[in-house]
């Protein structure tokens, strides 16, 4: 099964330590990343997600109950830690909006 990643420990998490993926495309990057490094299977990566993320309504129904994550390809990831610093940044401004 899945080890911890190194470019894990980047990701925001909220107050539960899931990882925040709110958005399309931290999903993408976030699922990509997972299969480029030790996932084999595009249902491992998605049950990882599910176990360990906070995801939004809009994620769920378009990428996963839409199977629309099995379309996702590894070669596409972008490095961990622009991924990372993209999904920190959505996440901060998420945060603002709260306020």
């Amino acid at each position: 099964m899945i080890g911890e990643f190194e470019f894990l420990t980047y990701f925001p998490k909220d107050q539960q330590g899931l990882f925040i993926v709110y958005e399309l495309y931290t999903f993408d990057n976030f699922f990509r990343l997972l299969m480029q490094h030790e996932c084999s299977y595009h249902d491992e990566a998605l049950e990882y997600m599910i176990a360990n993320c906070s995801l939004s309504a809009v994620v769920f129904q378009k990428r996963k109950h839409n199977n629309k994550y099995r379309l996702l390809d590894a070669k596409d990831a972008i490095s961990p830690f622009e991924a990372s610093i993209n999904a920190k940044l959505k996440a901060d401004l998420l945060a603002c909006a709260d306020m």
